[in-house]
């Protein structure tokens, strides 16, 4: 891999990061804090064949490098790594009983943690416009949305896939109710594809791994518009932001300094190389989840309005499908903050534009 085109200046910078942090808290509360002997960070398994790996995002970044391991260490901080293979809703139960501190997270698992009561704050991007995509049995066709009426499909249901489901569903007059939907983990659902014993199943681009053993890649989201593509980001809970905010913006810190990494265009195939490599999926799924995306556009941290309204969408569709029972004020829970400080404290202002509310870029027609 290339190295960062950036490094942090020791002392300096991270007196800046400290002080900038410590803006974020009353003075009663950092006065009695003490600093956290490990920071517990938690994600989606989405890799493949015995790999850990949080998805092809800024967190995949940070944790391949150990950035965070790097950052602490001097402390005396342990960063401990937790993946869940039954994603979404294994963080949120581990989130319940107050086991982890930051979770990186999909937009639909994050937005149904909060509507159902989890303490927690959206503190940076991590992924923009994610695709997802159907993948059909060995000798089943599917050619439209249509085709899926009467099949037998799989959906991990709570993750982001289900809302680019249900509205592709839409799409062609259909509901879950139209296909024999099965819930069931990504691991799983691969294996029943490729033996037949399901005709297709819904996900990322880890389903290209499949190809060579005959499974088809009928559909996808690609070009069809935000109501189709999934957003990432990274959530702390309101205890490790109200008792560490020092730790907090130290670790969004090194949150920024791998999208930036991520950013640049020259690092395209290292990134690439990067994700095949710590998921165990070929190259030929990121290179296509990422050809003709501009690398700066996907992985910008920025929490800006085009992100709050993408994030708006989801919690939307989601109470429109019956997948959450009631929504919350999506704005309140974006602490931006953070970002803004690293940014600063990294001098990266011009590094990504902030999109407005429709998804275009700030300034332009």
């Amino acid at each position: 891999m290339n190295k960062p085109i950036f490094s942090f200046v020791p002392g300096v910078q991270r007196r800046s990061v400290l002080l900038a942090g410590a803006a974020l808290a009353a003075a009663p509360v950092l006065r009695a804090q003490t600093p956290a002997k490990v920071i517990r960070i938690g994600s989606p398994d989405l890799g493949t064949a015995g790999k850990p790996f949080p998805g092809g995002s800024v967190t995949a970044v940070l944790h391949a490098n150990r950035w965070l391991e790097e950052e602490f260490a001097p402390d005396g901080i342990k960063v401990e790594w937790s993946f869940f293979r039954g994603a979404g809703p294994a963080v949120h139960e581990a989130l319940s009983a107050k086991q982890l501190d930051v979770v990186a997270l999909a937009d639909l698992a994050s937005v149904i943690g909060r509507a159902r009561g989890l303490p927690t704050r959206l503190i940076a991007a991590s992924g923009r416009g994610s695709n997802s995509y159907l993948a059909t049995a060995p000798g089943v066709s599917v050619k439209t949305v249509a085709d899926l009426k009467g099949k037998r499909v799989t959906v991990l249901k709570g993750t982001a896939y289900q809302r680019p489901f249900d509205n592709l569903l839409a799409s062609a007059g259909l509901t879950e109710k139209d296909v024999k939907l099965i819930n069931m983990d990504w691991p799983s659902s691969k294996a029943a594809l490729v033996a037949g014993q399901i005709d297709a199943t819904f996900g990322g681009p880890d389903l290209f791994l499949l190809q060579p053993k005959g499974v088809g890649i009928a559909l996808s989201t690609k070009g069809l518009g935000p109501a189709y593509t999934i957003q990432s980001g990274l959530l702390a809970t309101q205890d490790f932001l109200s008792g560490q905010p020092q730790l907090a913006q130290r670790l969004v810190s090194q949150m920024v300094r791998a999208a930036h990494w991520a950013s640049q265009e020259g690092n395209r195939e290292a990134l690439i190389q990067l994700f095949a490599d710590r998921s165990g999926s070929p190259e030929v799924a990121f290179r296509e989840e990422l050809a003709g995306e501009r690398l700066a556009s996907r992985f910008s941290p920025l929490l800006d309005e085009g992100l709050i309204a993408s994030y708006q969408g989801v919690l939307n569709d989601g109470l429109k499908h019956g997948l959450l029972r009631q929504g919350f004020d999506v704005p309140t829970w974006f602490e931006p903050g953070l970002v803004q400080q690293a940014v600063k404290t990294l001098k990266l202002d011009n590094q990504w534009p902030e999109t407005d509310a429709s998804g275009k870029l700030k300034g332009k027609a």
